[in-house]
């Protein structure tokens, strides 16, 4: 059976199957927090053609206007001819582009350069070979010798050469010639740098003679079709060879998909890309590299290599320069990646004298502490809270999602991306909407949402807000327009964050106390992430994400992980260092600590914590 995907792809169908599994099975981007189950109501396609009737699931989790629109789950449907599909029907940029963009570099040495020679031309007298010809002009200009060339390069040789007049371009790295062109070249030569988030991934092209940045695009990871966060991911590749491989191609296809996104958007060609630069956590790493995970999967959480990796794009499939490298900033251990690692080189002030915490929130939580007698990291499992993924109205930070939230007596007042209706709300609105509940009262230290009757020193207009619900209570933040849908929080939806900030915490509290010293100790705090950035200081202290210290000494430094592979790739003493620090960072396991279980009890609770 075969079914239309809007603009212009046709899906084939198997007997049985719903849309869901069909989507995933032919690699589309779909929403599938709750691997199929029917519980997170985020699998959201919109019909036409054929439009199935709702079901039990529709009715559930979609408002009377979206099913009226043709708006279903892709988990409860069955694939019908004639049925046209639409995914992102929602307009999405994404915050992370931009964020970057004035970042450049005081010192520049990617470690690949271009060189123009010109060479003699062959004549009885000078009979050397056309490679031998064009080392020996590149062994003048460069004083190195070029013994090592590639088949690929040699290939190339005699059209290149004679194309312009044996005047040609090679791009070097070390005492390797990558390339060849005809002509002079030497002003276009490019680097990416790609942050692999669990939940996005972005990539900045930069120009690696000037040290530019000339675009950052991002996207959703393809791989959350299989699982919100890293166990899910890594329980989903245990299953099969065909599973690992099916995530290993989502995440090698998002990034691809970026590459061809910034070809559009620029005048650079894929193939001016000689280089690239990877961090991620862990779990991303081995998927992007097909490793083994199953050893993260259980204690003692041992990862397959954790040292610095090199490989050319054609081996791992990245649409690129075929020679161009590829350099993956090395893991610290278990679950803490390159992305850590990333994050110290983008923010290095947390390497300066005194005690300094890094904290990179994001749906993998990793915090570095650095002491005048150590560096420790680790990392806890926030979940995908943060990124609006578990909440019932969550989404992430794009067009229609509250960004932020006021209470007053007389009601509600929001913030939305775009300026127009909300649609749901994303993870720094969410942090701002509890601090607001709990200075009016609407849900107390525990996070349980109060009983409106019994509440007397609430106004009217907010006491009309807590409605109950098959579970326990909601509270209504913007009453739906138009027909739309409310965007409530219900008492879930709070225990959903209370669980991320609260391994925050504790994860904190547990490191600063192995580091034997105390959290008024901490000179500084730097929250890492593009989560981070929207953040307000007060929000954080009042709802204890972050332990509290004098507000001078926390400080936002935007995606930090993404900065430090551009440094890296626009500086090799920048990947030196890197290679250096993983050797020097212990890591410490939480999973079985039982001062990390104590804290966490404690930090569950929706004060500020000492």
């Amino acid at each position: 059976m075969q079914i239309t995907i809007l603009p212009n792809r046709v899906l084939t169908t198997l007997e049985n199957e719903t849309l869901m599994e069909a989507l995933i099975r032919h690699s589309f981007p779909i929403e599938n927090v709750c691997n199929g189950e029917g519980t997170c109501g985020k699998c959201k396609i919109r019909m036409s053609g054929y439009v199935s009737p709702p079901s039990q699931r529709d009715l559930e989790h979609l408002n009377d206007l979206e099913i009226e629109s043709g708006v279903r789950l892709a988990c409860a449907v069955t694939p019908k001819e004639g049925m046209i599909i639409e995914l992102d029907f929602v307009e999405s940029p994404d915050r992370k582009e931009g964020v970057r963009l004035g970042l450049k570099a005081t010192v520049l040495d990617s470690r690949i350069i271009k060189v123009f020679v010109k060479s003699s031309k062959p004549s009885l007298a000078d009979e050397r070979g056309d490679w031998d010809r064009i080392a020996d002009e590149l062994s003048l200009v460069t004083g190195k010798n070029y013994d090592k060339v590639s088949t690929y390069v040699l290939g190339k040789v005699p059209h290149v050469l004679r194309e312009l007049d044996f005047a040609l371009t090679a791009t070097i790295s070390e005492n390797e010639v990558l390339d060849i062109e005809a002509g002079d070249t030497t002003k276009r030569l490019y680097g990416v740098a790609v942050d692999i988030g669990t939940t996005s991934v972005a990539v900045a092209l930069v120009d690696l003679n000037q040290g530019n940045i000339l675009k950052v695009v991002s996207t959703e990871n393809e791989q959350t079709a299989y699982g919100a966060d890293v166990i899910s991911r890594i329980a989903f590749a245990m299953e099969s060879q065909e599973s690992a491989m099916a995530l290993r191609a989502a995440i090698r296809r998002t990034i691809n998909h970026l590459l061809e996104e910034l070809e559009v958007q620029t005048i650079v060609g894929r193939n001016e890309i000689y280089k690239m630069t990877i961090v991620g956590n862990t779990t991303m790493h081995h998927l992007f590299l097909g490793l083994d995970v199953s050893h993260l999967a259980v204690s003692p959480f041992v990862s397959v290599c954790n040292r610095p990796l090199e490989f050319s794009a054609m081996v791992l499939g990245l649409e690129i320069n075929s020679q161009a490298r590829i350099l993956l900033l090395p893991n610290i251990g278990s679950f803490v990646g390159g992305d850590t690692l990333g994050a110290i080189v983008g923010a290095p002030e947390v390497l300066d004298q005194g005690n300094h915490l890094l904290i990179d929130l994001g749906t993998n939580c990793e915090l570095f502490l650095k002491t005048e007698n150590t560096m420790l990291a680790c990392s806890t499992a926030a979940g995908p809270a943060f990124e609006g993924a578990g909440i019932a109205y969550g989404m992430r930070a794009k067009l229609g999602a509250i960004e932020g939230v006021t209470l007053t007596e007389e009601g509600v007042a929001y913030q939305v991306i775009g300026g127009q209706e909300p649609i749901g709300i994303c993870g720094s609105g969410l942090i701002e909407a509890i601090d607001e509940m709990r200075k009016a009262g609407v849900i107390n230290k525990q996070g349980k949402i109060v009983d409106p009757d019994k509440a007397q020193t609430l106004s009217p207009e907010l006491r009309k807000r807590i409605r109950p619900i098959e579970k326990g209570r909601e509270f209504v933040l913007a009453y739906g327009m138009n027909q739309g849908q409310d965007i409530t929080l219900s008492q879930r939806d709070i225990g959903e964050l209370q669980l991320a900030k609260g391994a925050v915490c504790a994860g904190i509290k547990t490191l600063v106390e192995m580091a034997g010293i105390t959290v008024p100790e901490l000179d500084s705090v730097t929250l890492s992430g593009t989560f981070a950035t929207y953040l307000k200081v007060c929000n954080i202290f009042n709802i204890g994400l972050v332990p509290d210290i004098p507000e001078e000494r926390i400080k936002t430094v935007g995606n930090a992980a993404h900065v430090g592979a551009i440094l890296a790739l626009l500086n090799h003493q920048e990947e030196v260092m890197a290679r250096e620090l993983y050797r020097k960072i212990s890591h410490v396991e939480l999973g079985g600590s039982t001062t990390f279980s104590n804290y966490f009890m404690n930090s569950m609770y929706l004060e500020r914590l000492s």
